[in-house]
């Protein structure tokens, strides 16, 4: 069943979609370009932790998205060889720029997206999966209990999970939390150092690096097997 918050996250971003997409390719002009590069360094900085990550030969091997936007990673990846590439989102909109992008760059038999609520896909990409690389960015934001969302997506990691955790500075979860409800957009989640290591272990995983990056925020980079 969609909860109330699935309806707003996926409302949110599919308003969100063409905007969001704007963000990569120097898309937008030079004054939105340097607002970005520094209010928004963590998008761009977990899109090359990402890559670092799972190398530059993807050839052979199997990526999931959960939360894939308008794809840009599942495009990257593809593009280093990865033979399946599958991008789930809960926001059509989102979905549907990423599969008109697709076809657009030539990728859509390899890449192929869908409109989705974790866990109640689980079954249907575990059919296909385990992948070797699951790739969660963004997501864990809008999860209010992380551990069982966590445990529900394991069956679909293979070799890793590479996610992105917002760091709980007092201040600007305040701020974010408030602006975010007066705009009727959904309630948003941030985590401790030890509240990331909670979640991960209530999901069965096993944490094999964690960075944090201070800027934008506050954010940490996961890897988990």
């Amino acid at each position: 069943m969609t909860t109330a918050q699935e309806r707003k996250v996926g409302d949110f971003f599919s308003s969100f979609a063409s905007d969001w997409d704007t963000l990569y390719g120097h898309k937008r002009n030079l004054a939105w370009r340097i607002f970005d590069s520094t209010f928004r360094r963590d998008v761009y900085e977990r899109y090359a932790f990402t890559f670092r990550t799972m190398g530059t030969d993807l050839t052979g091997l199997t990526v999931l998205d959960a939360g894939c936007g308008n794809g840009i990673y599942c495009f990257e990846a593809a593009k280093r060889g990865a033979k399946k590439v599958i991008g789930v989102d809960v926001a059509p909109g989102m979905i549907d720029l990423a599969s008109r992008q697709a076809q657009a760059l030539g990728c859509a038999e390899r890449c192929t997206f869908q409109v989705g609520q974790f866990p109640d896909v689980v079954p249907s990409l575990a059919a296909q999966g385990p992948f070797d690389y699951v790739i969660l960015m963004g997501v864990l934001d809008y999860i209010a209990d992380a551990g069982p969302f966590l445990k529900a997506l394991k069956p679909l990691v293979g070799k890793s999970l590479i996610a992105s955790v917002p760091g709980r500075r007092p201040l600007r979860y305040w701020l974010r939390r408030t602006r975010y409800r007066l705009l009727g957009r959904p309630d948003v989640f941030h985590y401790s150092r030890q509240d990331v290591d909670r979640i991960f272990a209530e999901g069965g995983y096993q944490i094999s690096q964690m960075t944090y990056w201070s800027h934008s925020g506050g954010c940490f980079m996961v890897v988990a097997s």
